[in-house]
């Protein structure tokens, strides 16, 4: 008797509630909120926010960085080492946006740590040189060529547009 009265109830409030309660669908949800975030970035909102925006990416960049510090310099990854990281990178992001700096200070880096990795391949591509010397060089020499090579390619390609607008 005491379950049917509680279905009973149970029943009576979802009725009850099915009136108030609306939703809509993934995509529409999907829609409605691209377009909001769209506005955001067209009408320049963010820059409100730009020392926010500063401070996470930095500290996720950080926190990061740490965490792979930290599984060195501990042997291990338990949660003190982990609470360490994670304070390390919040000063140190807290400390950079209080400087003034912001995430676009690293945009020249960005072709940098990209070079870096095309060396990196390349040197992983001449694992077959036993000298480490050639294989340094020769991993040196093919990635400023291919660097000329992809910067040629993208001056010519911009001049040609340049010329089909104009």
């Amino acid at each position: 008797m005491k379950l049917i009265k509680t279905a009973g109830l149970a029943i009576a409030i979802v009725f009850l509630l099915s009136n108030i309660a609306s939703a809509q669908s993934l995509s529409e949800g999907l829609k409605e909120n691209l377009g909001k975030f769209n506005n955001f970035l067209e009408n320049g909102e963010y820059e409100n926010y730009t020392k926010v925006i500063d401070f996470l990416v930095f500290s996720l960049l950080f926190i990061s960085i740490y965490m792979i510090g930290v599984r060195y310099a501990f042997r291990q990854l338990n949660k003190p080492e982990k609470l360490i990281a994670v304070v390390l990178g919040l000063m140190s992001a807290l400390l950079l946006v209080a400087q003034g700096k912001s995430i676009l200070s690293l945009v020249p880096l960005i072709a940098l740590f990209l070079y870096f990795l095309l060396f990196t391949l390349i040197w992983w591509l001449l694992k077959g040189i036993n000298s480490k010397l050639g294989r340094f060089l020769l991993a040196l020499l093919l990635t400023l060529l291919v660097i000329l090579l992809i910067e040629g390619w993208i001056s010519g390609a911009l001049e040609e547009l340049a010329g089909q607008i104009a």
